[in-house]
C-alpha cells in the first residue's frame, strides 16, 4: 500500500499576492464530493501525499471544508475535501452539507466519489443528484476497487449512469496514489490556465494548529465508539513554540456530563490513551518533541447551536476561496 508521507507543511499558504517568479499552468479547484465515508479525505491525502484531514472508518469524519494544494510543473491542483452529504439532523450537519453545495459552486472540475462496496442508497441520490445539477466540468470515480467485487462496481456505476449518463467514469482504490494518476491527468487537461494561486511548495493554507486541532480529533476517532466521538469537538486553548518542543493544550467539547466520563475514563485512561495516540501525530506534524495536554468540556448540546459548531469545526459557509487574493 502506498503511504502519504507526512513532511510538515510550509508557512500557512496565502493567495493575496502571487509573486512575478510564481509559475504558470494549468491551475484550478477541484472539489470532491461524495457521501459519508466515500473515501474522499484518503484520496486528498494520498493526492497531496500529506496528511492533511482525518481519516477514520466511522462516518462523517470529515467536518470542514479543507484546501489541499498540489503542484507539478506545469499545473496546481487546489482541492476541496468537502463534508460527507447527508441527510442533516442538527445544525452541524446542516453547515457540513451547506459547505459541500459551497465547493460545487466554488469548483473549477467536480470530481464525485462513489464506494461500491455498499448499496446505493438514499445518501448517494442526494449526491447524484447534486452532481446531476452541476454546471461544472464533472468527473466519477467509483474507490476502494481493492476491494469491490465487479459486480459491485457494475451496480455502483449503473447507479450513477442513471443520473449522469455521459460523465467520465474512473476506477481506483484511493489509498493507492498509482491508480489515482488517470483521473489526475484528466483532471489537469479539464483546468483552467493561469498563474499559480499559491506557492509552489505549500500542501494546504490551514494553519499548522488547525491541522493539529483534526489530528486530536482523529485519535478520538480511533478509540471512541458510537454517538460520543461525533458528539466531540477539539479546539486548540494554547500553542506554544518553544526551542526544543511545541507546548500545545486542547480541549475536547462534548454535549453532556455522561459523555464526559467516557473521554476521561477511569481514573483518566481513556483521555491518557487519546494523548498517546495524538502525540506521534503531532511529532509528525511539528517536527519536534510535543508536550500536549487535554482537558474535557461540557458545552450542551453544541451540535445543535449553528453558531458553536461553526466555532468548533471551523465550518465556513459561502466565499469562493479564490476571492481571497
Amino acid at each position: 500500500m502506498d503511504e502519504p508521507t507526512h513532511a510538515c507543511p510550509q508557512v500557512p499558504a496565502t493567495a493575496a499576492a502571487a509573486p512575478a517568479d510564481w509559475p504558470a499552468g494549468k491551475v484550478g479547484f477541484v472539489a470532491l464530493v461524495g457521501r459519508p465515508n466515500v473515501g474522499k479525505s484518503t484520496f486528498l491525502n494520498t493526492a497531496l501525499d500529506y496528511r492533511l484531514a482525518a481519516v477514520s472508518p466511522k462516518p462523517q469524519t470529515t467536518r470542514r471544508r479543507w484546501l489541499g494544494i498540489r503542484s507539478d510543473a506545469d499545473s496546481q491542483m487546489l482541492f476541496l475535501d468537502t463534508p460527507g452529504v447527508h441527510a442533516p439532523s442538527h445544525a452541524l450537519g446542516e453547515a457540513m452539507v451547506e459547505g459541500a453545495r459551497t465547493a460545487l459552486r466554488d469548483a473549477d472540475v467536480v470530481i464525485g466519489l462513489a464506494d461500491p462496496t455498499r448499496r446505493p442508497g438514499a445518501e448517494d441520490r442526494l449526491v447524484a443528484e447534486l452532481l446531476a445539477a452541476c454546471r461544472r466540468p464533472l468527473l466519477l470515480a467509483l474507490n476502494k476497487t481493492d476491494i469491490a467485487t465487479p459486480e459491485d462496481m457494475a451496480r455502483t456505476e449503473a447507479f450513477f449512469r442513471e443520473y449522469l449518463p455521459d460523465v467520465p467514469c474512473f476506477r481506483i482504490a484511493a489509498i493507492h496514489k498509482s491508480t489515482l494518476d488517470p483521473l489526475l491527468e484528466r483532471v489537469k487537461d479539464l483546468l483552467p490556465g493561469g498563474p499559480f494561486l499559491f506557492p509552489p511548495d505549500a500542501v494546504t493554507d490551514a494553519m499548522e494548529r488547525q491541522i493539529g486541532a483534526e489530528l486530536i480529533r482523529e485519535a478520538v476517532l480511533e478509540h471512541l465508539q458510537h454517538e460520543v466521538p461525533h458528539a466531540t469537538a477539539v479546539t486548540i486553548e494554547a500553542w506554544e513554540e518553544l526551542p526544543k518542543k511545541r507546548r500545545i493544550a486542547a480541549v475536547l467539547h462534548v454535549e453532556r456530563e455522561s459523555q464526559k466520563a467516557i473521554v476521561i475514563g477511569r481514573d483518566g485512561s481513556m483521555l491518557s490513551q487519546i494523548r498517546r495516540s495524538a502525540v506521534p501525530k503531532l511529532v509528525e506534524l511539528c517536527g519536534i518533541r510535543i508536550e500536549l495536554r487535554l482537558r474535557v468540556k461540557v458545552s450542551e448540546d453544541w451540535r445543535r447551536h449553528r453558531g458553536q459548531a461553526r466555532e468548533f469545526v471551523g465550518i465556513e459557509v459561502g466565499g469562493r476561496a479564490r476571492d481571497r487574493r
